[in-house]
């Protein structure tokens, strides 16, 4: 089958315009998966979105062990074969077999773990099917923005949310609770075959060079998964720790506060192959780079803080039966996702450049800061009864304007003080936070 050339992207006009459908798909369907754990709230209880929601941050976190780097990896790869004008077909090749191996572990990984939460067997194939549907989805939809195909993911974007959310009331008028994540595979997976690469239409040359590409996306998993992975393990931490109906009450407050980090998601994705052609790609010299991470961090800033800011308003609307006493953690929670998302442009700069290593460096730091602190602070804010109140660490914010190499040296107190209830996953948070900040002050620091 004969494929037409793919254009390569206009250069600096259209990588706005590319990172507005990407942030416009991207938040169709945060929005779609925020309506499943809704409509699975109200419908079906706090115990079943507390499973559902721990399913889907499953899903979200396999795929960092390999989907979601194989797709940074194909955007920069195959944005550097189409400048280049040379085929790649040995990248989709190679990356396409990756992902046939990975999807078949992950899946098979899935199912005890599944069960393991006391998931009967409907939900147990449910959480097996988003786990794939979400892998290809992610590797899909990297490479069309490899390929500045922004229009269309965001066209897809869109008919797959609103076909999964189609079929989402159909198992509710049905009530079939065993099958509420299905339809939300069922649009991934739509997605993944209708943007799967086919090629860039080049014809390809005797020896297409793939050396890097494996090396590229395994510093890539290392990096996701220690950044992004520490927010999706609260949720799962909730899930396995506490009873089932304080993992709902906290799942209401991670279902709304973690679709505000698909901001930087969107951007870096975009910026990654956007920049992947430029010899300077990573540099965070730049005047043009700092405004970049300056201006998304204000703006984010705006916009994270007005969602905690009306936060004991909408909650109780969105969740009736946990809605009040989750306002406190999504608040809490919205610090370390602003700092997580801001975190994300520098890292996707570095990408461009091919510095996945240094991402990854960086990223392992602010790793073992959460995960030392959750293990510290999470006996100590689980062990006291609800009405006596528990002591709970509060992070401050990091003190010193020397830039991001002064903010890195800089030491985080945090003090206690009692709230008048307790709840587990609380003391993730602060993890969550301090780990967000030393990873987001490390990226640029490696650049340099």
């Amino acid at each position: 089958m004969n494929v037409r050339p793919a254009a390569a992207p206009a250069a600096a006009s259209s990588v706005a315009s590319s990172a507005l459908l990407a942030t416009v798909g991207i938040g169709v369907q945060g929005v779609a998966k925020l309506l499943v754990t809704v409509v699975v709230g109200r419908v079906f209880g706090t115990e079943t979105l507390g499973q559902t929601t721990a399913l889907l941050s499953l899903s979200v976190f396999v795929a960092l062990l390999w989907p979601n780097a194989a797709g940074n990896t194909a955007s920069r790869y195959l944005a550097i074969a189409l400048r280049g004008r040379h085929s790649d077909a040995a990248v989709n090749r190679l990356l396409g077999l990756s992902m046939l191996v990975s999807t078949l572990v992950l899946a098979a990984v899935t199912v005890p773990v599944a069960l393991a939460w006391g998931n009967g067997p409907g939900t147990v194939l449910g959480g097996v099917a988003v786990v794939v549907g979400y892998g290809l989805y992610c590797y899909a939809r990297g490479a069309q923005l490899g390929y500045g195909r922004a229009p269309k993911v965001a066209l897809w974007d869109g008919v797959t949310s609103v076909l999964a959310l189609g079929l989402l009331v159909l198992a509710c008028v049905a009530r079939l609770e065993p099958f509420v994540l299905l339809p939300l595979a069922i649009g991934y997976t739509v997605f993944a075959v209708a943007c799967w690469p086919r090629g860039n239409g080049f014809g390809p040359a005797a020896r297409e060079p793939v050396g890097g590409v494996l090396g590229f996306a395994g510093w890539n998993v290392l990096a996701v998964v220690t950044s992004n992975g520490l927010l999706q393990l609260t949720m799962i931490s909730a899930q396995v720790t506490v009873s089932a109906h304080d993992a709902g009450v906290y799942a209401a407050a991670f279902t709304l506060a973690t679709p505000a980090s698909m901001l930087g998601q969107a951007l870096g994705q975009v910026l990654v192959p956007a920049f992947a052609h430029r010899t300077d790609g990573g540099s965070l010299r730049s005047r043009g780079a700092v405004l970049l991470v300056v201006g998304f961090a204000a703006g984010t800033a705006v916009v994270f803080g007005l969602v905690a800011l009306l936060a004991g308003w909408f909650l109780p609307i969105v969740y009736p039966a946990e809605g009040a006493a989750a306002v406190a953690d999504l608040r809490y929670l919205m610090v370390g996702v602003w700092v997580f998302t801001v975190g994300l442009v520098p890292a996707a700069l570095l990408l461009a450049a091919g510095r996945s290593r240094q991402v990854a460096l960086a990223s392992v730091a602010g790793f073992v800061v959460g995960a030392v602190l959750m293990a510290v602070l999470g006996p100590v804010a689980g062990g006291g009864r609800g009405d006596d109140g528990v002591p709970r660490g509060e992070c401050g914010e990091p003190r010193g304007g020397g830039g991001a190499r002064d903010a890195s040296r800089e030491s985080v107190t945090c003090r206690r003080r009692l709230v008048p209830w307790a709840d587990g996953p609380r003391a993730n948070l602060a993890a969550v936070r301090i780990s967000a900040h030393h990873s987001a002050a490390g990226a640029p620091a490696a650049a340099r």
